[in-house]
C-alpha cells in the first residue's frame, strides 16, 4: 500500500491547509517552540478523535457495518472509491468512527460529498479530519462540525466556508 490517499497529491503539490505540517520536513528537522506546541496540539486532536469516536481498523468497520468476513476488501474498496474517511496513523489506515452510524450501520452520507470537497480544494483526508473536531464560528453554537453531522446542509456549507477560504 502507497503513503498517498486516492486523490491525495500532497507529494507533488504543497498542502494548503495549516493542519498538514505534521506529514512534512518541519516534523523532522529541528523545530521551533511554536511549531512544538502546534504537533502536540494536533496530536492531542488525534488522541481526541480516538477516545470520543474511534479510529477503527479495517476490519473494525466492516463488523460495525455488518460487512460479511468473505468481503473483507470491500472497506479498503469504499475507501479508495471515495466514500469513506481513511487516515493514516503510522504505518497503518484507520477509518475515523465519527462517519458511521452505529444504530442504522451505515456510513454518513454526507461523508461523500466532504471527501469530494476536500480533493476539489486541495485538502487531504487527515486535514478534513482535523478539521470536523475544532470549532467553528459557522454554527450558532460554536461548536464542532462533528457535533453538526444531523445537519449535513450546515457542515457542507462550514467546509465550503473553510476550504475555500484563500489565504
Amino acid at each position: 500500500m502507497n503513503d498517498i490517499l486516492p486523490g491525495d497529491e500532497r507529494n507533488t503539490r504543497q498542502a494548503r491547509h495549516p493542519m498538514d505540517v505534521t506529514d512534512g520536513p518541519a516534523a523532522t528537522s529541528a523545530t521551533s517552540p511554536q511549531l512544538a506546541r502546534s504537533l502536540l496540539a494536533t496530536e492531542n486532536v488525534w488522541h481526541q478523535m480516538e477516545v470520543e469516536f474511534g479510529l477503527l481498523t479495517g476490519r473494525e468497520v466492516a463488523e460495525l457495518l455488518g460487512v460479511p468476513p468473505a468481503t473483507r476488501d470491500w472497506v479498503s474498496s469504499r475507501w479508495q472509491a471515495g466514500k469513506i474517511i481513511a487516515v493514516r496513523r503510522g504505518k497503518s489506515y484507520r477509518y475515523p468512527g465519527f462517519q458511521f452510524d452505529r444504530d442504522l450501520q451505515i456510513v454518513l452520507p454526507i461523508c461523500e460529498s466532504l471527501l469530494e470537497m476536500a480533493r476539489a480544494n486541495d485538502w487531504s483526508n487527515e486535514s478534513l479530519s482535523l478539521w470536523m473536531l475544532g470549532p467553528s464560528t459557522s454554527f450558532a453554537k460554536e461548536d464542532r462540525p462533528v457535533d453538526n453531522l444531523l445537519d449535513p446542509g450546515a457542515v457542507l456549507a462550514a467546509a465550503k466556508m473553510e476550504m475555500e477560504a484563500e489565504w
